[in-house]
């Protein structure tokens, strides 16, 4: 498929579909072309960071579990403030392709059809 896409099937890195976490940044699918970018040391400190949210989500209480938090705070604003959106502001070129990045993220978070 990436020949009929339009580029060298020599410059494709294949996985075979029962790989998991294929959509996840923290996974082996996504860590290696992180790490072909910036290096390892840089996904290192990367996936520290993750493990930290990860720890405080499960050792936080739901006062003050910032994951939990902004999971609510979802709800509130689309099921009681009928807000069917959130606004991502980059303040830096940067960061230009993060908001859709985000919004793909979500919609696989939530599946195809939302």
């Amino acid at each position: 498929l990436v020949e009929k896409f339009g580029i060298d099937p020599n410059n494709a890195f294949a996985f075979w579909d029962w790989v998991g976490g294929r959509y996840s940044v923290c996974s082996a699918v996504g860590v290696l072309p992180m790490s072909l970018q910036y290096g390892f040391s840089v996904v290192e400190k990367f996936l520290k960071g993750a493990s930290s949210i990860d720890q405080h989500f499960k050792s936080t209480s739901l006062e003050e579990n910032i994951p939990v938090l902004l999971g609510l705070l979802s709800v509130w604003n689309v099921s009681f403030l009928g807000y069917p959106a959130r606004a991502i502001l980059p303040y830096s070129q940067a960061l230009e392709k993060f908001a859709p990045h985000i919004q793909q993220v979500s919609m696989e978070s939530n599946g195809k059809g939302v």
